[in-house]
């Protein structure tokens, strides 16, 4: 055991990264940033725990060895979750080459402790009490919704700031609920950045329009992936209107190996079968979690845990018997 008085850090993977190129430009100009950055990060915390440790941004890879060297010279020690073995960050990723090196560090200095479970504890809740409406003629019963949530609040145009001086135009917020159309939030190039400075002022989402994935819109379920990821690190709530269940939306998604299985023919050849077929094994591994993450975020728990965070009843999940609930 770690003694008690030791400097801990908990934090998402995305948001971490987030926080390293924000201190990069603050320290830009002198001869090595990264040390810079790695000597503040372990003034901060010597056990530095990483959630979600998945690398799909080629900036964040081509720096994550000369940061993590940095940072275990210091004695930094890295204790972090992920869904893919050290061989398989980062893979089919632009450059891959000159990630390896970061791998063979994650090797040397820390030992990978496979953990599985038939168990998808996120799945135990209370399903189907929730925000998740099925179906395009839901979209007025999701404007009721929010408008219900917002109360006497007028939904107004806003402007989030984000990290480096950015800022994210949101379509109607008021009285902590912001509202989306999917489009305008994970069909632009806007990413984690954009949606960690969102949860920093509003706490509950609407979105209309998650439509099902395959390969036509993997770019999409990217930033839809990312998207549930900060809003589940944040403890954000949903109200969406989508296509079809979540396990539905991602059918079209599949890892190479899945693909191969499922065909006696290559991955490449399966994919011609069906043009939609997303062969993508960053967001195969990936769509998992979303769809447990997604099943949680609607369950009465995760809801309930809400109400006595922001102090709100849950009178709107009387949802009349008019829509189908996933």
């Amino acid at each position: 055991m770690w003694p008690a008085n030791w400097r801990k850090k908990r934090i998402h993977f995305h948001d971490f990264m987030l926080n390293v190129h924000s201190r990069l430009q603050m320290h830009k100009g002198v001869s090595d940033p990264l040390d810079m950055v790695a000597a503040e990060i372990s003034d901060e915390a010597i056990i530095l725990c990483l959630d979600e440790f998945m690398v799909t941004d080629v900036a964040d890879a081509m720096i994550l060895n000369r940061l993590f060297r940095h940072l275990f010279s210091k004695g930094v020690i890295l204790v972090s979750t992920s869904n893919r073995a050290p061989d398989q960050l980062y893979e089919g990723g632009l450059q891959r080459n000159l990630f390896l090196p970061f791998i063979d560090t994650l090797k040397e200095r820390c030992i990978a402790h496979p953990i599985g479970s038939a168990v998808d504890y996120r799945q135990l809740g209370s399903a189907g009490e929730g925000f998740y409406f099925i179906g395009n003629e839901c979209s007025t019963v999701l404007k009721q919704k929010f408008q219900s949530l917002i109360g006497d609040e007028e939904p107004t145009p806003q402007t989030v700031e984000v990290v480096m001086g950015r800022h994210l135009e949101v379509p109607l917020g008021a009285n902590g609920c912001a509202y989306f159309q999917f489009e305008d939030l994970c069909d632009r190039p806007i990413g984690a950045a954009d949606y960690f400075g969102l949860f920093k002022k509003f706490h509950t989402l609407a979105v209309e329009g998650v439509p099902k994935f395959g390969y036509h819109n993997r770019t999409a379920a990217y930033r839809f992936v990312t998207l549930v990821d900060v809003m589940y690190e944040n403890k954000g709530r949903l109200l969406c209107t989508a296509e079809a269940e979540p396990i539905e939306l991602f059918e079209k998604v599949v890892t190479v190996a899945e693909a191969q299985k499922s065909s006696p023919r290559s991955s490449r050849s399966r994919k011609s079968d069906d043009p939609d077929l997303c062969v993508d094994n960053e967001l195969g591994f990936a769509k998992d979690r979303t769809i447990s993450r997604l099943t949680e975020l609607n369950s009465r728990e995760y809801l309930e845990d809400f109400e006595a965070k922001w102090q709100q009843p849950l009178h709107a999940l009387d949802n009349g018997g008019d829509v189908v609930l996933a």
